[in-house]
């Protein structure tokens, strides 16, 4: 069984190894449970080392692919190959799913390098560690798929989902569905048993605002409407996320808050990782009362038994890739470079995989960051992309007030103000206290000039319970945002979904973490990018403050429960 750790800055970072006795099955819905501990490894673990000279693998699009006869049968008979390997080999198809499983549903607590068990349960989700984790997970998922077919060059199909340039690149790829009987293709191990929502198959195009309430009440959006959201979720949540806390997602060590509740788990998701959470939510059987866990995308415990999951995820990579090379058109001074954290404590987390030859393998953070340097690059969509980075919000109507007024309920007398800092199923404002930057915002921002900061809106410390599936979007200076609100205007700054993951059962841990399975919360930072959309409104001086409406749209059954959180608050980074 395989555990990733982390450590406190000065101390050391995350690290893995071998620690049976911490792992723990796998509760979920119905008292159902998934034991999703790996093999131990046979040999020692060794360190990664970037390839020399690698063979380029080419990932292409899936929507692109499914018309390729030897494509879909080579990409079907390495999964099969994969799925007939003994359970106890790690390159199995049951141990690849179990990866993902073990290390993001909290199964095992953190270690730090030294050996020692630290109080946190593990989570690889919710900080700077979904990117470069998740990039090496399909990493070596693809090179055993290759080995299994003596295909060095063998490359996984990225889902595009992205793509509004062609109207099929956003639909369930047909290489992911059954071909026509009597056809050349042959790729049943790729559909058969699969559980997915069969409401969301081909025409349907995967909407990155999906709201499950919805389509519960039998709201239709026109393809022109799916396309404009989907334009502007994307350009949120990539191109308008500046910095690497944005992008990424939040600090994880073990001076970064973890809290010392042992039901508590903490973070702060990326845009990246936002962004990504929507299609595991819709191709998994929401609104399905028999599968009450969303299985099997829409929920980290079954998330890997897809193998659409693997193609999901080479497409959130490739957003990676391309975020790196965006220009800076967000921030005043237009001039900052997108890079990752230079936090050693980033770079030297370490993680650890099987690998083509069964080997357990150590890998660096730092080792993660250049797609090329590990030996595969992605087919050009820049076209496509193109879409998304020029795409401009719809114009708002004018700011509720000039820029000159200072804020005072009285500006707003339409409005009620929360003071409670919960957030239930309607509508809900609150105040934001805004002051413009200082030098000493700079500090760990890695630019040094303070035209170069991003302005953000940090919702402190939310309370999400582990099995709720929560979802609200977050508008600026429009405090009668409603549930029909278009996000596709200036004044929609982002949207925050969190996927339930299928709680750990920690009753073999209970030493270390004594919890009672339903108590278990996740308490996470959520950070929305506002600069861009004030200057947008006609806000562009930083003493005004600002009312924040967040609009909850929580899966049908959820509508009378509460989130709480700590703070609302302007942070720049």
């Amino acid at each position: 069984m395989v555990e990733s750790s982390i450590q406190p800055q000065g101390w050391g970072r995350f690290s893995a190894n071998v620690r049976p006795k911490w792992a723990s099955p796998v509760t979920i819905a119905n008292n159902k449970t998934q034991d999703c501990c790996l093999p131990e490894p046979k040999r020692p673990p060794i360190p990664f080392k970037l390839p020399t000279n690698p063979i380029m693998r080419v990932r292409r699009p899936a929507h692109e692919l499914a018309q390729d006869v030897e494509y879909v049968n080579k990409y079907n008979l390495a999964y099969t190959r994969m799925k007939a390997l003994p359970d106890d080999d790690p390159r199995s198809f049951l141990r690849q799913w179990h990866t993902h499983c073990s290390f993001c549903v909290e199964a095992f607590l953190s270690r730090y390098l030294n050996g020692t068990a630290t109080p946190y349960p593990l989570q690889l989700h919710f900080s700077w560690t979904f990117l470069p984790w998740h990039r090496m997970l399909i990493y070596f998922h693809e090179r055993i798929l290759g080995s299994l077919i003596d295909d060095p060059e063998f490359a996984l199909p990225f889902w595009n989902w992205d793509n509004q340039l062609d109207p099929t690149a956003g639909q369930v790829p047909q290489i992911f569905l059954p071909y026509p009987a009597g056809s050349a293709f042959n790729n049943p191990f790729l559909h058969e048993g699969k559980v997915r929502n069969t409401n969301h198959l081909p025409p349907k195009v995967l909407p990155l605002d999906y709201n499950a309430i919805d389509e519960a009440a039998g709201v239709v959006n026109t393809p022109e409407e799916i396309k404009d959201a989907n334009l502007c979720m994307v350009w949120n949540m990539v191109y308008n996320k500046v910095s690497a806390q944005e992008f990424l997602g939040g600090k994880y060590n073990t001076s970064a808050n973890l809290g010392a509740q042992g039901n508590v788990t903490v973070g702060e998701s990326g845009g990246a990782e936002s962004l990504h959470n929507t299609a595991h939510e819709w191709v998994g059987m929401m609104n399905n009362a028999q599968f009450p866990d969303n299985e099997d995308m829409g929920v980290f415990t079954y998330a890997g038994r897809d193998p659409i999951f693997y193609s999901h995820h080479a497409n959130v990579d490739r957003l990676w890739d391309v975020w790196q090379t965006l220009p800076d058109k967000v921030t005043e001074d237009g001039t900052r470079t997108r890079k990752e954290f230079d936090d050693v404590d980033f770079l030297e987390t370490e993680f650890t995989f099987y690998d083509e030859n069964q080997d357990m393998v150590r890998v660096k953070v730092k080792d993660t960051l250049s797609s090329e340097k590990l030996g595969y690059t992605y087919q050009d969509m820049s076209a496509a992309d193109r879409l998304w980075i020029d795409h401009k919000p719809q114009t708002s109507r004018p700011s509720f007030r000039t820029t000159q007024m200072a804020y005072s309920p009285n500006d707003y007398p339409e409005v009620v103000l929360n003071a409670n800092n919960t957030i239930g199923s309607t509508p809900v404002c609150f105040k934001l206290a805004r002051r413009p930057p200082n030098r000493d915002d700079l500090k760990g921002t890695q630019v040094k000039h303070i035209g170069e900061l991003s302005e953000g809106l940090l919702i402190e410390k939310v309370m999400v319970p582990e099995m709720m599936y929560v979802r609200f979007d977050v508008y600026v200076d429009f405090p009668t945002a409603n549930m029909e609100s278009d996000v596709d205007k200036s004044d929609y700054v982002g949207s925050f979904t969190h996927l339930p993951s299928g709680v750990t059962s920690m009753k073999d841990v209970t030493a270390q973490v004594p919890v009672a399975d339903e108590d278990l919360f996740r308490e996470l930072n959520i950070r929305f990018s506002i600069g861009t959309a004030l200057r947008r409104i006609g806000i562009k001086d930083y003493s005004t403050d600002i009312t924040v409406t967040v609009v909850p749209k929580f899966r049908p059954g959820d509508e009378n429960k509460t989130i709480t959180f700590a703070n609302l608050k302007q942070e720049f980074c």
